[in-house]
């Protein structure tokens, strides 16, 4: 149970965002019936691509909420240009998964990041298929998944694209995803960000079952829908 926060291309209120977004580590939405109070405490991290956008690195990975150290802050202050592509996220730690830093995200391979929100039950017994080239294998892997799952919320890169999918089986008032367009970036977010520079009313909720591939500049937004997989 996370809150995810991908921002791709050029905006002068890149830190503003993602330190406003830090604040759901207190009172970000949780599922119902959950019996938790709001927020986000369990670990956070942060991601950027590298200058020449060939890769995704890793910033800084920390137990706790963001909302309480002054890391966050610094991890964003002092990076030398604005990154082509950010990507943050909070953790709320279900049962069945231990509270530990290596248990933070974002995680990283070959130069991707992913962050996600959501369960996936007996997920050793997906199959791995390294051949698929990144778009189709988003796709064909939330189109195919054949174990159960509470959602496959995730934002993901490789320093040049950014991708983000919203599928989930319950909980539709949580397990959200919303852009926000900027001149020259867009936003993603499990929910919308409070700040004065960005308008409530435009916050758009994505599609169940839907994948952004988001690319260039200026900047281009595909919409693929994921067929239901039942």
């Amino acid at each position: 149970m996370c809150r995810l926060l991908g921002i791709y291309g050029h905006t002068d209120i890149w830190q503003e965002i993602a330190m406003a977004f830090s604040q759901q580590a207190e009172s970000g939405h949780i599922p119902p019936g959950e019996n938790q109070t709001p927020g986000h405490r369990d670990g956070w991290g942060i991601a950027m691509s590298n200058q020449s956008n060939t890769a995704m690195m890793p910033v800084i990975r920390q137990l706790g909420a963001a909302s309480e150290t002054s890391s966050f802050q610094e991890a964003l202050s002092t990076t030398a240009a604005t990154p082509s592509i950010l990507m943050c996220h909070l953790r709320k730690a279900s049962d069945i998964i231990p509270i530990t830093l290596s248990n933070a995200h974002p995680f990283f391979h070959n130069g991707w990041a992913i962050i996600h929100n959501g369960t996936v039950f007996n997920s050793d017994s997906l199959p791995r298929d390294p051949e698929l080239k990144p778009v189709s294998a988003i796709a064909n892997a939330a189109a195919s998944i054949s174990t159960d799952y509470s959602a496959l919320n995730c934002i993901l890169s490789n320093g040049r694209q950014l991708y983000a999918l919203r599928q989930y089986k319950q909980w539709d008032d949580y397990y959200t995803l919303y852009t926000y367009e900027l001149p020259g970036a867009v936003v993603i977010s499990s929910q919308p960000v409070e700040l004065p520079q960005l308008k409530p009313d435009n916050w758009n909720l994505l599609a169940n079952n839907l994948l952004l591939n988001i690319h260039d500049t200026p900047l281009i937004i595909e919409r693929l829908p994921i067929p239901c997989s039942g």
